[in-house]
């Protein structure tokens, strides 16, 4: 049995001589013959400072522990200790057995566990984005790693046992609790930090396990200083827009300012000669006067409108009534061209989720790329001699209709065309066909961005030399 057992055992007298030890002992530590415990087992010249052998000795009790050695191999060995004492037949303690069980590889299998932890927990703080560990039901914040201060404000012992709720506006809160356990990313989302500012974020969600328990993992980053910046640059794509619509817009007003003039004229003319102007002819001029300056203030409240800085809300859109805004403070620029827009609208379309303002940008960036297309084909062949032959028609098609809850419009022009090989590229930042100091490449990448915010998708078809259509396609707004 001392033999068989599957365990170390030594046999020690008073002075941790070794009397007798069985084999897996020999096989494990190589001890020389007459050598001692400590020197065998530690290599060291005296005994061990806690010492279990020493403990029965004294007061003739088991003892136990965990003690740490190096094996022949030069590896270190980990072991549990139990000894028991020997007594002769007096009852005297003559020896004491000792008998170690080899735990070095629980050891090993615990300290890997605990540098995989160390790894992972650096990992988790250090990550540049907020995480945090939400209780699946409750969403009540368990954990958060060390950028939530960095981002938020909050330390762990501020948030910690608090609801994530708490960070968004209190008319946000139902909607995104619901989001929050049936969606795996939420975008453009509005936080308030510790000092109740603004935030914008994108979140996302995964399940996942935390102490034997489910959670949610979300993770936040800050988008606050890049809407700053896409809102600029759209604010900036609007103003250019304006410039290129001045003409159009200051020949729209000159014609009501025109008949105002007209009108106020014949009556100074009229009053200064001291001629009587007749009730219906001084009620026509007035109603003139004042018709002309409605259509001038209209003309000028929707540039003003249109040129105003807006953040980026979604509300239920009328997508024909933003596409006939977006053509009414164009269309004198198409006029002027001699360009024909030609309708195809289906009424009463279901609305989308979108904001009009931005949408209406769009679609004037759409109109003007039309015109912009439509007058390079036209100066393209006009310098090739084709003045007499090849006459095309100067004209847009403008669409809108509904299929499997999707509403769909498309812009269709008569120009150039984009060739195959760029159609891939168009909606890249500052990429741009047209000429130095014609165009930035921004306006399609920004519609593209806009389109994209309001949920839809946009693709373009085309062949060089016969015209494009874009087509932009939006999901139907769910019904309340």
């Amino acid at each position: 049995l001392f033999e068989a057992v599957p365990c170390i055992i030594t046999v020690q007298d008073k002075n941790y001589k070794l009397l007798r030890y069985n084999h897996e002992f020999a096989e494990k530590f190589n001890p020389k013959p007459g050598d001692y415990c400590y020197h065998a087992y530690k290599g060291r010249d005296s005994k061990c400072e806690n010492c279990p052998v020493e403990k029965t000795f004294e007061d003739g009790m088991p003892h136990h522990g965990e003690e740490s050695g190096v094996g022949k191999d030069g590896t270190k060995t980990h072991w549990i200790v139990s000894t028991s004492p020997i007594k002769d037949s007096k009852g005297d303690i003559v020896a004491v057995l000792e008998m170690n069980l080899d735990i070095t590889s629980r050891i090993q299998l615990e300290e890997e566990l605990e540098k995989s932890e160390r790894k992972y927990h650096a990992i988790f703080n250090n990550i540049p984005n907020p995480v945090f560990v939400l209780d699946m039901e409750s969403l009540e914040v368990l954990d958060c790693n060390e950028s939530v201060k960095i981002v938020y404000g909050y330390t762990k012992e501020d948030i910690i046992n608090k609801s994530f709720m708490e960070l968004f506006e209190d008319e946000d809160k139902d909607h995104y609790t619901f989001k929050l356990k049936t969606s795996n990313t939420v975008n453009q989302v509005k936080h308030l930090d510790k000092g109740n500012k603004t935030l914008f974020v994108n979140i996302r969600v995964s399940p996942s396990e935390y102490l034997n328990q489910k959670v949610l993992l979300v993770t936040t980053s800050d988008i606050t200083k890049r809407l700053e910046t896409e809102q600029q640059l759209i604010q900036a794509s609007k103003m250019a827009t304006l410039g290129e619509m001045a003409t159009g817009v200051a020949h729209e007003l000159n014609q009501p300012l025109s008949v105002i003039k007209t009108a106020s004229r014949f009556l100074i003319k009229k009053i200064s000669k001291n001629e009587k102007v007749e009730d219906d002819i001084f009620l026509t001029m007035s109603s003139k006067i004042d018709s002309n300056v409605d259509r001038a203030s209209k003309i000028i409240n929707h540039m003003r409108q249109f040129a105003r800085k807006s953040d980026m809300d979604l509300e239920p859109v009328d997508i024909n009534l933003v596409l006939e805004k977006a053509f009414e403070i164009f269309s004198q620029q198409l006029k002027l061209r001699g360009i024909e827009v030609a309708w195809d609208i289906t009424d009463s379309l279901p609305k989308i989720m979108g904001d009009p303002s931005r949408l209406e940008q769009v679609f004037i960036n759409f109109l003007l790329n039309a015109r912009d297309a439509i007058e390079e084909l036209e100066d393209k062949n006009s310098h090739q001699g084709y003045e007499n032959q090849q006459v095309r028609e100067k004209k847009i098609y403008l669409r809108t209709r509904c299929e499997d809850k999707i509403i769909i419009v498309e812009i269709e022009d008569t120009g150039k065309g984009i060739p195959p090989g760029i159609q891939n590229k168009i909606f890249e930042p500052f990429f741009t066909t047209k000429e130095v100091s014609k165009g930035t490449g921004l306006g399609l990448s920004i519609s593209y961005g806009i389109i994209k915010d309001c949920g839809g998708t946009i693709h373009v078809k085309s062949s060089e030399g016969k015209g494009a259509t874009f087509i932009i396609q939006f999901p139907i707004k769910d019904s309340d």
